[in-house]
């Protein structure tokens, strides 16, 4: 990525060189204080150490610490088992964002910043956080839960990371080492779902919500197979696909059954259909036989030592009993009552922080149900039918711009992005049918940071078509 010279003071802050000691020294006063107060627990007082105490490491030690902290942001977000509670205001998987952000505000201090663009993808999405706000605000005046609607828009809000990734200005090398933080971190998730499904004797399901990031991380490995040519990032990418694809066996999620397959599927079409492998029949049934091989030889490992075969089985066979499946059946349930009260308010929504209890499951009505499994139902029930409009239109630029450096990009760095971007969250957005997975889990801070990277690259290609022109 071409770069203005060190001496241009109105070009974008790229923060390529550590900030005032005394800044860091600051932070690193305000961490210990955050983290010894937040988390009393006795276990979960040692994950938060751990993880604050190497974050801050890491961060001190980086010559950019914005992109550090934005490292160790997306660590945390994808390496918790579950979400941590709201002890002293911020969850812990909140407070390294917000540590981003004090360094880009440091930054912006000690540089003068250039106005750049947002972009389609941002001006949605900045309707659609002012709409969110308006959804609090309305529920405040309803009298609703504080700490509830305080959940809830942070959650929302960490879609404004994309608005931070815009302003480092990230170059090639690091968007390459944000993508490798994030397979890394999948790649321990993996290993943790195997050895918790271990400990469970492999007789049932270990939840989490983690295993929503292979969504995104195995779609990015078949694509370094895909397009690049160089063998040894092909044998890594299959190596890293295996312990992957077992999780996700083990995770007994269907729809991650049905819509990576989908997502590798599409990826694969598109491959032959461009001709992007050498002209010989083996370059196009090659990367498909892999992924065949993968998942069956996964199936076998899990077998060997599992036994697995009536667990999953049972799993693949509730596909043919959906009318009688439970869990879809409550959903819908649900999404019936959420439908009647968007009929009370259908522009604006309820708000942030209404519920929904289970009348006909007597197992579940016991609970309040802030968050449906269904990404749009959700985002119609709290922010309305603006609200709703606005992310779908983010969502359709950010798809739109991922195509574009697909179809435009020439390197293998742009055709890897491309594929792995637009494909994954083609499914996702189909996923987002049967769960929250695009606005109401921590990983909307994943999603964020790559839509940044998608706009920040989808812009390099367009200048570099035009200086040709």
């Amino acid at each position: 990525m071409v770069k203005d010279t060190p001496e241009d003071l109105s070009s974008p802050i790229s923060l390529s060189y550590p900030i005032n000691k005394k800044w860091l020294l600051l932070v690193l006063i305000l961490e210990g204080i955050i983290f010894s107060l937040a988390l009393l627990l006795p276990i979960r007082a040692t994950i938060a150490i751990i993880i604050g105490i190497g974050g801050i490491i890491f961060i001190l030690l980086n010559k950019k610490p914005v992109i550090a902290s934005l490292i160790v942001s997306l660590f945390v977000a994808i390496i918790l088992p579950y979400p941590t509670r709201r002890d002293f205001l911020f969850k812990l998987e909140e407070v390294f964002p917000l540590i981003t952000l004090f360094f880009l505000i440091l930054g912006s201090l000690e540089a003068k910043i250039k106005k750049e663009p947002i972009g389609r993808i941002g001006k949605c999405l900045l309707g659609f956080l002012i709409v969110v706000i308006i959804s609090a605000l309305i529920g405040l005046t309803k009298g609703r839960g504080k700490i509830i609607i305080f959940d809830e828009l942070m959650m929302l809000f960490l879609w404004g990371i994309y608005f931070i990734v815009l302003k480092i200005d990230l170059t090639e090398k690091e968007t390459k080492e944000i993508l490798l933080a994030i397979v890394i971190t999948s790649l321990i998730i993996s290993f943790y779902y195997s050895y918790q499904f271990y400990s469970l004797g492999g007789a049932e399901r270990f939840r989490t919500d983690q295993q929503h990031i292979f969504n995104f991380t195995i779609p990015l490995l078949f694509a370094l197979f895909l397009y690049d040519k160089r063998k040894r990032w092909k044998i890594s990418a299959f190596l890293l696909m295996i312990p992957m694809i077992i999780a996700v066996y083990i995770t007994l999620t269907r729809a991650l059954w049905l819509l990576i397959p989908l997502a590798l599927f599409s990826q694969y079409l598109y491959f032959i259909r461009t001709g992007a492998g050498e002209k010989r029949l083996y370059s196009y049934i090659f990367p498909i036989l892999i992924i065949v091989i993968i998942g069956l030889f996964g199936l076998m490992l899990l077998n060997t030592f599992f036994g697995v075969e009536r667990l999953l089985g049972g799993r693949f066979a509730s596909f043919k009993i959906l009318e009688y499946d439970v869990s879809l059946l409550a959903r819908m349930e649900l999404g019936k009552y959420v439908i009647e009260k968007v009929r009370q308010s259908p522009f604006l929504g309820v708000g942030l922080a209404d519920f929904v209890r289970y009348r006909y499951f007597p197992t579940l009505g016991r609970f309040n149900v802030y968050l449906l499994d269904n990404t749009y139902l959700q985002l119609l029930w709290k922010t309305g039918i603006l609200g709703l409009t606005l992310f779908l239109g983010m969502m359709g630029f950010f798809l739109a711009r991922a195509w574009f450096i697909l179809k435009k990009g020439r390197t293998t760095f742009d055709k890897i992005i491309g594929s792995s971007i637009f494909f994954s969250f083609l499914t996702l957005m189909i996923s987002g049918l049967q769960c929250a997975i695009l606005v109401g889990y921590r990983f909307n801070l994943v999603w964020a940071v790559l839509a940044g990277i998608t706009e920040l690259r989808a812009r390099e290609i367009k200048n570099q078509i035009e200086r040709k022109d």
